[in-house]
């Protein structure tokens, strides 16, 4: 069952009782508006865990019936709108679809999705039009009758929404449209909504709302109980130190990465850009901040996690190395300035594509097995209690933070010294040994970049002379980078070479594709030993 993918750009308003038949709307300009409403009655019945786990998350189930788009709506927020993904109804309507289940399960843990809400609303829709006829978005006038379904309480309100029919149109354009709209609505007395959401409002969220619209994508900040002054995540002492001990910077680390796994996982599950990714990116997040603070864990628990969260990242990395391959094929295609004709471009192209998708449709087979399901409950588990030592307990946060970043950047001095020490001899000096060198350099510069963010997302900084050394190397990572994505794909045009049964002109252009980049390829790798000798030296300069 493939579901139907909504670019959700809507506003939502408070307007005073009566405001619909005030509203002028023969003045907006540049477009027109229907003059009669459609009226729908709508139930919607939402869906969550007993302790709320797609609710924390900023995702919302429900079952719609009545409308335009009668089914089961997935709901969940991206930087810049809010997506949502629509599931017709079942023979049977109240039965959830196994597809929607699978979707959520890295949410959800398997626990129980069950009604927490039911919602009927009546509403009256106006289509807005432009000049050319052509519906640009819709005026949804609600009547809303909320029954919480935890407590029993009831709730009803109005409210607005104007939803843009196309949510991918330029920003310039949706603001044209949301202006016009907004000079009708706010000259009849109409102010943004404090709420954020229906289902926030059903479940009580929104009762405590300000006067103020809750910023979109801002998170809630603490206060301070002595003075009512917002602070960052932790208190702070008199004397403007902070006062966090050193497991609190372990729990807080650990448990911020380990809902970026879940929330990563969800958007591999959706098949997003980037997700596959990411979600590598943090599992090795999580696996530099287990190492970085290995003497701070009691028994094997952190070494169990680690070693299953490095079967994970090989998991990832065919899909992501697949990506790489095919992100890159189009400008290696260009700098032959035309060597290769357009037609055997555009086949390898669509090879290169068509690999990566069968690749990151892998991934997402691979990500729902019970083992992987498990993983996440682990990491889950492991970031809400950590078996941390006495001796971390006796650390300040900064001494933890340091300690993490230290142990991170003398991994890099140990194997950056490995490299320069058979460089020095003359042993491993082929190229196959030089790249492997340069690979296990990259991944311990990495590690400390991994273990800096992580700490930095928290709220923790270790000392400066760390944090220099912590730019240090990433700003080495990039030109690394360079050489182990010159690798990918050397390694797909070399298997591509193998297996082709095309023309002769593909045969060419993969032949004069594959001799450039072994060029490239060798350029990175000799020079990549002057660029570790340099950061190694710079290294040093930084710990002493």
């Amino acid at each position: 069952m493939s579901p139907v993918a909504h670019h959700e750009v809507e506003r939502k308003y408070e307007v005073p009782e009566g405001t619909q038949a005030r509203i002028d709307w023969s003045g907006l300009q540049g477009f027109t508006v229907a003059a009669e409403p459609v009226e729908h009655r709508m139930e919607a019945v939402y869906y969550d865990t007993a302790d709320m786990a797609l609710g924390r998350r900023m995702v919302a189930l429900r079952r719609r019936r009545g409308g335009a788009d009668d089914g089961w709506h997935i709901k969940f927020q991206e930087a810049s709108a809010r997506r949502e993904l629509q599931f017709p109804l079942l023979r049977t309507p109240d039965r959830m679809p196994a597809a929607v289940r699978r979707l959520l399960a890295g949410l959800t843990h398997g626990e129980p999705l069950v009604p927490i809400a039911t919602l009927r609303t009546v509403r009256r829709v106006l289509m807005i039009s432009d000049e050319g006829g052509t519906e640009v978005a819709e005026v949804a006038a609600d009547d809303v009758e909320a029954v919480d379904e935890r407590s029993g309480t009831e709730r009803s309100w109005s409210e607005w929404e104007v939803e843009l029919v196309d949510g991918s149109v330029p920003e310039e354009r949706q603001q044209e449209i949301f202006d016009a709209v907004e000079e009708a609505v706010f000259a009849a007395g109409g102010v943004p909504s404090a709420s954020r959401a229906k289902i926030a409002r059903a479940l009580g969220e929104d009762d405590a709302a300000g006067d103020e619209p809750a910023g979109r994508g801002s998170a809630p900040r603490k206060q301070d109980g002595k003075n009512g002054k917002s602070t960052k995540s932790g208190k702070t002492g008199k004397n403007g130190k902070s006062t966090r001990s050193g497991t609190g910077v372990l729990r807080t680390v650990l448990s911020e990465l380990a809902e970026r796994l879940v929330l990563w996982d969800f958007k591999v599950r959706l098949d997003l850009p980037d997700a596959v990714h990411q979600m590598r990116v943090t599992s090795r997040s999580l696996r530099s901040v287990l190492k970085a603070a290995a003497p701070f864990f009691e028994g094997d628990a952190a070494d169990d996690l680690y070693v299953r969260l490095r079967a994970l990242a090989r998991a990832l990395s065919v899909a992501r190395d697949a990506e790489v391959a095919a992100e890159l094929l189009p400008a290696r295609v260009e700098e032959l300035d035309g060597l290769v004709g357009p037609e055997a471009a555009t086949a390898l192209q669509r090879s290169a594509r068509e690999e990566a998708e069968a690749a990151s449709a892998t991934v997402r087979r691979h990500v729902t097995s019970k083992q992987h399901l498990q993983l996440l409950a682990d990491v889950q588990a492991f970031a809400a209690d950590p078996p941390l030592t006495e001796a971390c307990a006796g650390l300040s946060a900064r001494e933890v933070s340091d300690a993490m970043v230290r142990r991170a950047v003398r991994k890099v001095v140990r194997v950056a010294e490995r490299g320069a020490a058979a460089e020095e001899s003359g042993t491993e000096t082929d190229a196959a040994h030089r790249l492997e060198h340069l690979h296990t350099v990259r991944k311990a510069v990495k590690r400390v970049r991994y273990v800096e963010a992580a700490l930095g997302r928290a709220g923790f900084r270790p000392g400066k002379s760390l944090r220099r050394a912590a730019a240090d190397a990433e700003d080495y990572q990039d030109s690394l980078g360079r050489v182990m994505d010159s690798a990918v794909v050397e390694g797909w045009l070399a298997r591509s070479a193998q297996a082709l049964n095309g023309s002769e002109e593909d045969r060419y252009a993969v032949g004069v594709l594959h001799g450039a980049e072994k060029v490239h390829l060798h350029t990175g790798v000799t020079g990549g030993s002057d660029v570790v000798e340099v950061l190694l030296k710079q290294l040093r300069q930084d710990l002493s």
